[in-house]
């Protein structure tokens, strides 16, 4: 079973090895194991939460850039987003 929790400040994480920090009010970095990958996204004015482009789920950060994310592998992350965030009560929109 999956446990979530705040790691620090703006980083919300799961047991199972991925973490989601919020950079500020534009921006987020995906994390898992040694990679990441910087995801294009807005803090909305509570209550709404933040929103999240999507699309910007393209290539992870050097030094794996040459690592190709498919659609399926971008799928997966966008869920461990909205898993990770939601399980603290952080609404999200996706567009």
């Amino acid at each position: 079973m999956s446990h979530f929790y705040v790691s620090r400040p703006n980083v919300y994480a799961c047991s199972d090895g991925y973490s989601v920090e919020i950079l500020g009010r534009t921006g987020l970095v995906y994390r898992e194991q040694e990679r990441c990958a910087f995801v294009d996204s807005e803090v909305l004015m509570p209550p709404a939460g933040i929103l999240v482009y999507q699309d910007t789920i393209c290539r992870w950060e050097p030094p794996h850039e040459h690592q190709v994310l498919g659609p399926a592998e971008r799928a997966r992350i966008l869920s461990n987003i909205l898993t990770v965030l939601g399980s603290q009560g952080v609404e999200v929109q996706v567009i």
